[in-house]
């Protein structure tokens, strides 16, 4: 995925972290952005908060911690939890190290996120949650993920690691959730060596989030002066990386939208060729973050031919074997949590297209 040129991002940078340096006059002026999460930490979690139009952001240390941290937020202990076979393993582990239990439930056919009806079917006495993953930044069906845990009293979490600045329908990804976490890492929208946050209009939720990730000076700033936790998880984000996400956020939203318009003129020529499954996006109202660019090869036409007609319409890509294996198959997984899990058999349209699928990269 594209982001902010090199050279854009040394200079809003090395003015950023200059100011902080310059701003510093000793050990306690230090530990207001570190400690207490003000300065370039706030300012970055008032824009996620405009964004994702929620009042409540957190910045942690990283995507997994923040998933991590919801789960135990929720209390999600020893429960079913449904989630999609189409994932990185580090969207579940906080949730296996809790012992939760999973039921894998199939994925829609072209965006690949959680199929509500599949979702619905799987519901059993014992689930207590819906985990979504927005796979390859593509948004799932967050309003239809929604309607369902409303009518059945179950917690919604977005994966939305891949998908900062992708929408559906309008709205950003994973904002209908209790809590959708986001990524700051290589090769996300917004890249800044490492961190991630969590969005909630939940304010409980968003306290005890605090309570389990934040050093005490930002507990007592939010919470009170006689209510705080010091024997918690340290999940806040490096000050370094608060002030380089904070530096280059609208940049990197701008190169999204650069970035989108030049991947859907591609999934044009793609569909013009008729050698994948159709690609709808556009017509659906899908703009994904495009981490990567996805496609069902169709009947015997093979990558190589797909990469030529594509360089005839002047785009020059290479096309790779499919990125992408249920989880369950994976030899890591199965050796420590097969006995954890349920529904594999589920899940036929995930497993045709991982066999099918492509991925189609544009040449530097």
């Amino acid at each position: 995925m594209q982001t902010c040129r090199s050279s854009e991002i040394e200079s809003l940078l090395a003015k950023s972290i200059g100011d902080y340096l310059r701003g510093i006059q000793d050990a306690e002026d230090a530990s207001h952005i570190q400690l207490h999460g003000t300065g370039a930490v706030q300012r970055l979690e008032r824009k996620l908060c405009d964004h994702f139009g929620v009042r409540r952001a957190l910045c942690l240390s990283n995507c997994t911690t923040g998933l991590l941290a919801v789960a135990l937020a929720l209390n999600l202990r020893n429960h079913e939890i449904l989630v999609p076979p189409l994932l990185y393993g580090a969207s579940i582990s906080g949730l296996l190290l809790l012992g939760n239990r999973l039921r894998f439930c199939d994925v829609d056919s072209e965006t690949l996120t959680l199929d509500p009806k599949a979702v619905r079917n799987s519901i059993g006495r014992g689930t207590r949650a819906i985990l979504a993953v927005d796979l390859f930044g593509v948004p799932c069906d967050s309003p239809g993920l929604r309607k369902i845990a409303d009518e059945h009293g179950l917690h919604y979490i977005s994966d939305s690691a891949q998908s900062l600045g992708a929408s559906r329908q309008g709205r950003p990804s994973g904002n209908s959730a209790d809590a959708c976490v986001v990524s700051f890492t290589s090769g996300k929208t917004l890249f800044a060596g490492e961190g991630g946050a969590v969005m909630t209009n939940n304010d409980e939720l968003y306290r005890r989030l605090l309570w389990l990730t934040q050093h005490p000076h930002r507990q007592r700033r939010e919470i009170g002066l006689a209510t705080y936790n010091e024997v918690n998880l340290n999940g806040r984000i490096h000050p370094i990386s608060a002030i380089w996400a904070d530096a280059i956020f609208d940049e990197s939203m701008s190169a999204l939208r650069e970035w989108q318009q030049s991947c859907f003129g591609l999934i044009a020529c793609v569909n013009q060729e008729g050698m994948t499954e159709p690609i709808t996006f556009e017509k659906a109202r899908i703009a994904p973050s495009f981490c990567r660019i996805t496609a069902s090869m169709l009947g015997t036409c093979e990558p190589r031919d797909l990469s030529e007609a594509l360089a005839r319409h002047g785009f020059h890509v290479d096309i790779r074997p499919s990125p992408i294996m249920p989880i369950f198959r994976s030899p890591a997984f199965q050796v420590q949590f097969a006995r954890r899990v349920s529904g594999t058999e589920l899940c036929p349209v995930a497993e045709d297209q991982a066999a099918r699928r492509v991925s189609i990269h544009f040449r530097r």
